[in-house]
């Protein structure tokens, strides 16, 4: 397989021939030089004639130019009391999204779930996905020489009730209104595209019960859960919920509804084969299969930001409450 890589020159994204560009299904190995002369940089749209060779290509990852540079031009631009600006290969990827939420954008162009499979370490997940784990690192630090990690609040240091508000805020009360026009997009494709396309009976019947599942999940966790967060976080005590217990338990229900509403997710790309619409589509099917996408792109972010950052912060403080030691 080819090791060679190619940097763009306005903004610094690599192409990488060992991983291909899995966002314009480009497969690995393909040379820089073979891609069409009408071919654009997936980051700026930039033209082939912007791109130079990159002077890392022959050394170890953590000796690399272009790796130093982003570490350099990072360094400049990062808060004094920031996490470290170090990546390893046994870094679990929700942390590393979580320090940095620009490297979500290269987990995702390489099918690589930092949400509810944040806890996996990058090389078991890259493992997984049959990608080399320094080939993946190098993405995600010409990611972070971006430097506009900061365009977003660090919620792995804000206080708990604000990043329960912001979840409800940015994810929950669109997300309602997403999933009301979407399901009436779903009928309508099933009922006027089912007999030429089954599958998206299918989809419909998966999307239904996704539906009523996530705004019960949310309900939950707005009525119960986030507010008892918030009452620990101020008083500085455990909070006892409904069942006895404490809010470890409801936790660990949030997140295993997380894990089915993924699962859902996953049916529902397999159906649609990944939301590429068939040739007979109309804009109604079209549509449909472009909100699902944005769904599932949403989603990724949404449980990423409970699962990685609100319930671990939160069972942490579990752990430091006076009745808890």
């Amino acid at each position: 397989m080819s090791n060679a890589k190619t940097i763009c020159t306005v903004c610094n994204y690599i192409y990488d021939e060992a991983l291909g560009e899995p966002t314009q299904n480009i497969p690995p190995s393909l040379k820089f030089n073979d891609l069409s002369d009408q071919w654009k940089c997936p980051e700026c749209e930039s033209g082939k004639e912007m791109f130079q060779p990159c002077s890392c290509v022959s050394l170890p990852i953590y000796e690399q130019t272009c790796v130093a540079h982003a570490a350099i031009g990072i360094a400049n631009r990062a808060k004094a009391d920031d996490v470290s600006l170090a990546m390893s290969k046994t870094m679990p990827v929700g942390q590393l999204v979580a320090q940095r939420p620009l490297r979500a954008c290269v987990l995702e162009q390489l099918g690589i779930d930092y949400c509810c499979g944040g806890k996996s370490t990058l090389e078991d997940a890259c493992l997984k996905k049959g990608l080399n784990v320094e080939h993946v690192l190098e993405k995600l630090f010409a990611a972070d020489l971006k430097g506009n990690h900061f365009d977003e609040k660090d919620w792995t240091k804000a206080d708990l009730k604000d990043l329960a508000d912001h979840i409800i805020t940015v994810y929950h009360q669109p997300l309602r209104e997403e999933l009301t026009r979407v399901a009436q997009l779903s009928a309508k494709v099933a009922r006027v595209h089912g007999d030429n396309h089954p599958e998206m009976i299918e989809v419909l019947n998966v999307f239904n019960q996704f539906k009523s599942q996530l705004e019960l999940h949310m309900q939950k966790e707005e009525m119960i859960l986030f507010p008892g967060i918030k009452a620990m976080e101020a008083t500085g005590s455990p909070q006892i919920f409904g069942c006895g217990g404490g809010i470890d338990h409801p936790i660990e229900m949030m997140t295993q509804e997380h894990d089915d509403a993924g699962e859902a997710l996953c049916t529902m790309r397999r159906l649609t084969n990944n939301y590429t619409p068939p040739e007979d589509a109309c804009n109604t099917f079209r549509v449909l299969l472009d909100s699902l996408a944005q769904i599932e792109s949403e989603m990724h972010q949404h449980v990423h930001k409970e699962n990685n950052i609100l319930f671990p912060r939160a069972l942490a403080l579990l752990q430091m409450a006076p009745s808890s030691r």
